[in-house]
């Protein structure tokens, strides 16, 4: 598995003004069924301000990540515009990262994903999981993450087909 280090200009945590630029990345990263309103993004924000963070550019915004704390099976479904931040939450949710094309390959998603594990690690989260869609499997292996299938899962059959046929549940241990 690779190290997660930072990288010299660290991500910054998101804020309500850089939804309609976190709208348009992921218009430019995604195929329109994973196009979420923004009414989703910020029911995420606000509920967790905290674990979401932007990667801002020169011309624009570079990349950025929205990480919600979970409870059991509670990540919320594509396009939920009310998801809420549970008491209890045990693992670290991955929901959505997306980095503009032409800034691939500059160490942005290690230097985001850095800063999920140091979450979860603050808060004694054990995993971090994500739901792989448009063939991204190979990418989040190569961050250390795994498919996992059946009862290890963690979520419904149902909630991951929400996602799409090809969409694969995967799983990475916190690095202490």
């Amino acid at each position: 598995m690779p190290p997660l280090m930072p990288i010299n200009n660290p991500p910054r945590l998101m804020l309500e003004g850089d939804l309609d630029a976190v709208i348009h990345l992921q218009s430019t990263c995604y195929s329109s069924e994973f196009h979420e309103p923004k009414a989703a993004f910020a029911s995420k924000l606000m509920a967790a301000p905290d674990s979401c963070w932007v990667m801002p550019g020169p011309r624009g915004l570079l990349a950025y990540l929205v990480c919600l704390p979970i409870e059991g099976d509670q990540l919320p479904a594509l396009h939920a515009p009310d998801w809420r931040k549970p008491c209890n939450p045990d693992w670290l949710y991955l929901h959505d990262l997306a980095i503009h094309p032409d800034a691939r390959g500059a160490g942005l998603a290690n230097s985001m994903l850095f800063r999920a594990n140091e979450l979860a690690q603050t808060r004694k989260l054990a995993s971090m999981g994500l739901i792989a869609v448009q063939d991204s499997v190979p990418f989040w292996r190569r961050h250390g993450f795994e498919p996992v299938t059946g009862a290890a899962a963690q979520i419904s059959v149902d909630k991951l087909a929400s996602f799409g046929k090809e969409a694969t549940f995967m799983l990475r241990r916190t690095i202490a």
